[in-house]
């Protein structure tokens, strides 16, 4: 009975909540909000009203109907959910817990400390190992589950409840449960909540370690970039207005949406919250700046960066946020009409340790003389666009493109057109060659040719 009525009420109030979260153009979104934990909270006393305990139900079945309804700005509304959240969970944590004694804690005896240290250690590993058995999840996110599992707000009210009700009932036991629960809620609390940074980047699954890309602007070089995270098996989508431009994404097997990256809800259909990098390089430096502003602020992806003609240092708010791409001021539509000419050459050269600063500067000289920028830096194996701010390290793998200002004539008579594509080749204008390795190299490339 408490099902059924909880289930009927919670329906039409779901129904009624997203048609006046549609409709209800009149009202703000922040009045909005109100309104509907407003009409949730009434759900709920009309619901227990008319059947006691059947509160709970009408709110869960609200929600899901709601949710559901493909309602607009979902997300933000999370966002509220989620405030609303926290602090109603600290209230009742200083509720539950000030009627909880100490003295009652202790009288559990060492048996408490051995089923606490029984649930951490076999009960959750066992559950997290039948509960994703057929899951996409790898060994290291399934290790990390079964250590992680701080116990909270839903464990007290509940063994508060039950201490409250055998009470009234005359059965003894009720502070003892809610003292054990208590004390779960402790050591999971400190011992897995302080350490699950740690354990995190001990299994390489911080958010630094995402992968996957989200690009806004569909041009030669975006294209490019998106090659170099497709080889490496990663994610990439590729958001643009213009259907030319995306039929060339097409052609290379990469995912399109057709729609403007102003569009929270494009980029959230691109999957932008799992992926790694956000990256904004339209052939307009505004609107880069802008779309990646509103994706750090709504997305937080770990890395967010767009072609933009500022200082990246000139506002410590922004650079926090937004890094600058490849190097400022990149003048994005002449490198754009250096690949479809084919006057470029791809370059990769690794940093060691003993010609560290010669290669530095070998490399900042010819980004000065605007003839070379860097696209992308490889570190510990992982692949990422270069920001302009990004300070090298010794054994990191750069990749970039180098101006090749010869005359289409003389690359057409050496083999090379419009249509090959380029290979990644380590080129004599970057590396420091001797005389007999730039003989070789030469005799190479004639030959080849």
């Amino acid at each position: 009975m408490r099902l059924g009525v909880g289930a009927a009420i919670g329906s039409a109030g779901g129904y009624l909540m997203s048609l006046i979260f549609k409709r209800a153009s009149f009202l703000s979104f922040e009045l909005k909000n109100l309104v509907v934990l407003a009409i949730l909270w009434s759900l709920f006393t009309l619901s227990q009203m008319i059947r006691s305990e059947s509160g709970v139900m009408t709110t869960v079945v609200a929600g899901a109907v709601f949710a559901n309804s493909s309602v607009p700005e979902e997300r933000l509304l999370r966002s509220f959910k989620g405030q609303l959240t926290i602090l109603s969970v600290s209230v009742l944590f200083i509720l539950l817990a000030a009627d909880l004694s100490i003295a009652s804690v202790f009288a559990l005896g060492w048996g408490s400390l051995f089923t606490v240290l029984v649930l951490m250690f076999v009960v959750r590993p066992i559950n997290i190992l039948l509960c994703t058995w057929n899951s996409d999840l790898n060994w290291r996110q399934k290790l990390f589950l079964s250590w992680v599992a701080p116990r909270g707000i839903v464990a007290a009210s509940v063994a508060s409840f039950f201490a409250i009700s055998l009470t009234q009932r005359g059965i003894n036991g009720g502070d003892s449960i809610k003292a054990l629960v208590f004390l779960t809620i402790i050591m999971t609390v400190v011992c897995q909540g302080l350490t699950a940074g740690w354990v995190a980047k001990w299994l390489q699954i911080t958010s630094k370690d995402v992968t996957g890309a989200v690009i806004v602007g569909c041009n030669p070089l975006s294209l490019l970039i998106a090659r170099f995270f497709q080889e490496r098996g990663e994610n990439v989508v590729m958001i643009d207005t213009d259907p030319e431009s995306l039929v060339q994404a097409e052609a290379q097997n990469l995912r399109v949406i057709a729609s403007s990256g102003l569009d929270a809800a494009v980029l959230e259909e691109a999957g932008l919250a799992s992926m790694g990098t956000f990256l904004a390089m339209t052939s307009n430096g505004e609107v880069n700046f802008v779309l990646a502003q509103r994706a750090a602020e709504e997305f937080k992806p770990p890395r967010v960066l767009a072609v933009f003609p500022r200082d990246p240092q000139a506002n410590s708010s922004v650079s926090n946020k937004v890094n600058q791409a490849f190097i400022p001021d990149l003048a994005i539509k002449t490198w754009n009409e250096y690949l479809n000419d084919g006057r470029v050459k791809l370059g990769t050269t690794t940093l060691n340790e003993l010609e560290f600063s010669t290669q530095c500067d070998r490399i900042q000289e010819k980004i000065r003389t605007g003839v070379l920028i860097p696209l992308l830096v490889e570190r510990e194996e992982r692949l990422q666009v270069m920001p302009a701010n990004q300070e090298w390290e010794v054994g990191d793998r750069i990749i970039y493109l180098l101006h090749d200002p010869r005359p289409s004539l003389l690359k057409r008579l050496s083999g090379a057109t419009q249509s090959t594509p380029l290979s990644l080749e380590k080129l004599p204008e970057v590396e420091d060659l001797s005389l007999a390795q730039l003989s070789e190299f030469s005799a190479s490339e004639a030959s080849g040719g």
